[in-house]
């Protein structure tokens, strides 16, 4: 994709990092026998339940991820069929997250296999930046048996497509004429964060390539699409302005959110409640541990059909706890959700965060009680920090 010595000329130098096939490759490295052979991670055949990833061995006969288990089955009949080892998954992302501190100072995990690194300045003390990623491939190789594709451009949009072109095991390098170069000829459901809902609505305009959107003018986009039409005319044009942050670096208007893509379909309520309850939990220690609480908890929620929709509630008083958390996200849930439509993910995020400062208005019997939660929360957060996460769990989560 050209030359290294481009990078001299960008304001920015960011890498997304994309494990290849991460679900299905952790369980060929423990199980050394189904190296080379079909693997699908995704739930019990019998279940209404999806494929989560798939060895590229599985891949060739069509398998792809979001597909449902049956059809996967048909479609290759002597693939190896695990439903998944979540808690092993989530261990490893962490062991990954140690390894990218090694190349840069600012990372962002932006899911379990996924993460951003700014190497600005960075990737010189390497020598180059293809110096770099052998150096972090060949660690990630060494100590996990894993392999990592890596996308290297001027801005985090650039990065996260070029990821996914030299799968497996891949690095591309890719500036804004490249971006133009592969992907204006492509559908428009190419680029990252256009959905089939967008790809329908898109086409009924005309617009059926990266390029038709590009050449559209932004007033003609946002006439059809408010301000979403401002946001699809500056991507597709290989144009983002967002920074790659850490935890400790983030905006003042920050949030702080968990999610969990389900191994099979959610479609018990319960079920859906007890995850919901696990993720206000981690959310809430979260602030506890940063000494913010939040006035604004958002559900994101994915159907099994892949259809996406956020609903947000705003409190009287900010809370760090996850009752309060988890109380307000339950009543954001539609009730078809579970019962008719099932659920593939779930997340949980609080905005609206502010510095701790106790109010000193509440009434003494308020005070009390709340200090009781407090010290209770404090205390529960001292024994994980000494014992681990799963010494202590609320009643009714199952994760």
């Amino acid at each position: 994709m050209g030359g290294i010595d481009r990078t001299k000329e960008w304001d920015k130098v960011i890498m997304h990092v994309d494990m290849d096939a991460f679900f299905a490759a952790f369980e060929v490295r423990n199980c050394p026998h189904l190296k080379d052979k079909p693997v699908i991670v995704g739930g019990f055949l019998g279940h209404r339940s999806v494929v989560s990833t798939c060895s590229y061995e599985a891949r060739k006969f069509g398998v792809h991820s979001g597909m449902p288990i049956t059809q996967a089955k048909r479609l290759c009949p002597q693939a190896v069929f695990i439903p998944g080892t979540m808690r092993g998954y989530v261990y490893t992302s962490a062991m990954l997250q140690k390894i990218f501190e090694h190349y840069s100072p600012i990372v962002e995990p932006f899911s379990v296999d996924e993460a951003f690194l700014d190497l600005t300045g960075c990737h010189r003390i390497f020598g180059t930046v293809e110096n770099l990623v052998a150096q972090m491939k060949a660690e990630i190789k060494e100590k996990l048996s894993l392999t990592c594709s890596v996308g290297i451009a001027p801005t985090r949009l650039i990065a996260k497509m070029g990821s996914g072109e030299n799968k497996p095991d891949g690095l591309t390098i890719m500036d804004r004429d490249d971006f133009k170069r592969l992907f204006y000829p492509r559908p428009v459901i190419a680029l990252w964060g256009v959905g089939e809902s967008t790809r329908q609505a898109l086409a009924k305009i005309g617009i059926w390539t990266v390029g038709d959107l590009a050449a559209k003018k932004e007033k003609e986009l946002t006439a059809h699409f408010g301000k979403n039409g401002e946001w699809l005319s500056v991507v597709a044009c290989g144009l983002d302005s967002s920074e790659v942050y850490n935890y400790e670096n983030r905006p003042n208007d920050k949030s702080m959110s968990h999610e969990t893509t389900m191994l099979a379909d959610l479609s018990e309520i319960d079920k859906i409640y007890s995850t919901l309850l696990w993720l206000s939990d981690k959310v809430a220690r979260r602030l506890r541990k940063e000494n913010y609480w939040g006035r604004t908890v958002t559900v994101k929620i994915r159907s099994s059909s892949f259809q996406t929709i956020t609903r947000d509630r705003t409190l009287t008083e900010p809370t760090d706890q996850a009752k309060v958390i988890f109380e307000t996200a339950k009543r954001l849930i539609p009730r078809d959700y579970g019962p008719r439509i099932k659920v593939r993910l779930l997340g949980i995020r609080v905005s609206h965060l502010e510095k701790k400062v106790e109010n000193c208005q509440l009434s003494l019997i308020e005070n009390s009680a709340l200090n009781k939660i407090k010290d209770t929360s404090k205390a529960i957060d001292q024994i994980r920090e000494r014992f681990g996460e799963s010494v202590i769990k609320y009643a009714g989560t199952k994760l």
